[in-house]
């Protein structure tokens, strides 16, 4: 689990490690306006704002409308 100060760049790394690493990546917003880049078995502390799975978003009913 990684913070970073923009959503594009969590994005990014969501994208990628989701890719490289077979895994599923959550991407999620602090209270404090950071990003978070977690696996899918980290716990959640905030407004999930995307879900990547094999280096693309996933439709879920945790994001939020586009």
């Amino acid at each position: 689990m990684e913070t970073y100060p923009t959503l594009r760049q969590a994005t990014g790394v969501a994208r990628t490690l989701s890719k490289h690493s077979s895994c599923t990546m959550v991407v999620y917003r602090l209270a404090d306006e950071k990003y978070v880049a977690a696996h899918s078995t980290d716990r959640v502390e905030g407004t999930i704002e995307g879900v990547y799975r094999d280096g693309y978003v996933v439709q879920t009913l945790l994001t939020k409308k586009s």
